[in-house]
């Protein structure tokens, strides 16, 4: 409770009619105050609308008129012709494409291709990675195959009619036929050059099942002639024959081979099968191209 002593009436009058003015003119100036802070927001307001459209309509507009802006009666139609004819363009890279790897379904390229005769040479003269064919003539067919592949076993017979007149030199490979390929694969590498020929032979053998039984001795007799020793032709265990094999799969992966048997000129090309089965235009096939210069120095396939 407020309670204010005085003497005088009229002295308590005027001071309370001084308070009663003091108060109202705080009231006014506090009501003042915010209508001018009402006045200034809205003056701010005012002033920052329009840029505040701006602001919410440019990302929209901008990339419609972006694409709008280059129209075509704005360019000469003789610029317009000159640039709608990319044919020689597309020509020149399917070009280029056939340059680099050519439509045979081999992906190496061209280039790569050309280093091959180079390696395969230089592995074939370390003698462990090989089955030789023949030797002594002009041009050479490089093969990767696999006595497990169906296709292999047709074309041997048209790659020994080849070895009288060029050379075959064979890379085994376990492709097809994997682990049954390498127990039969490692066994021949596993012998001296002069005698895998005959053992390799006998893996193409194309006589049934029933009838080969039968002529097992006979088979026997062959590798004994070709002076063939039988406990070593079975003998499992050959550490640089089981090693020379793997290498013989890594050269064919590295040089991204699609398939068994593949053929290999000594300038590079693959040799198609229809040519392999007519001496006639095989010749003329590697008449084409001569064969690459080869060097004395043994490397293995890389």
């Amino acid at each position: 409770e407020f309670s204010l002593e005085t003497h005088d009436s009229d002295e308590t009058h005027d001071l309370l009619t001084a308070l009663s003015h003091a108060l109202l003119r705080h009231e006014r100036r506090k009501t003042q105050r915010r209508l001018m802070g009402v006045f200034v927001l809205l003056v701010v307001l005012c002033l920052a609308a329009p840029w505040l459209d701006r602001t919410l309509e440019w990302p929209v507009a901008m990339p419609a008129a972006q694409v709008i802006t280059p129209s075509v009666s704005s360019v000469p139609k003789q610029d317009l012709t000159k640039r709608s004819a990319p044919a020689p363009i597309a020509s020149e890279l399917r070009q280029s494409a056939a340059d680099v790897a050519p439509d045979d379904g081999w992906t190496l390229p061209k280039e790569v291709r050309a280093t091959l005769p180079q390696k395969l040479h230089n592995a074939a003269e370390r003698k462990l990675f090989t089955v030789e064919y023949s030797s002594g003539h002009a041009r050479t067919l490089y093969v990767f195959s696999d006595p497990g592949c169906p296709n292999c076993q047709r074309l041997e017979s048209s790659l020994n009619t080849l070895s009288d007149a060029f050379n075959v030199v064979v890379f085994p490979v376990p492709v097809i036929g994997k682990e049954k390929s390498i127990a039969a694969i490692t066994p021949v590498l596993c012998l001296p050059p002069e005698q895998r020929k005959a053992a390799w032979d006998g893996l193409f053998d194309p006589v049934p099942e029933g009838v080969k039984l039968g002529k097992a001795q006979e088979k026997q007799e062959k590798q004994a002639s070709a002076g063939v020793d039988s406990n070593t032709a079975k003998q499992p265990d050959c550490d640089v024959a089981v090693k020379a094999l793997g290498i013989n799969q890594a050269a064919y992966q590295a040089y991204r081979i699609p398939g068994t048997p593949w053929v290999i000129s000594d300038d590079g090309r693959y040799v198609p099968q229809t040519l392999l089965r007519d001496p006639i235009r095989l010749k003329a096939f590697l008449d084409e191209q001569p064969a690459h210069l080869v060097q004395e120095v043994s490397n293995a396939p890389q």
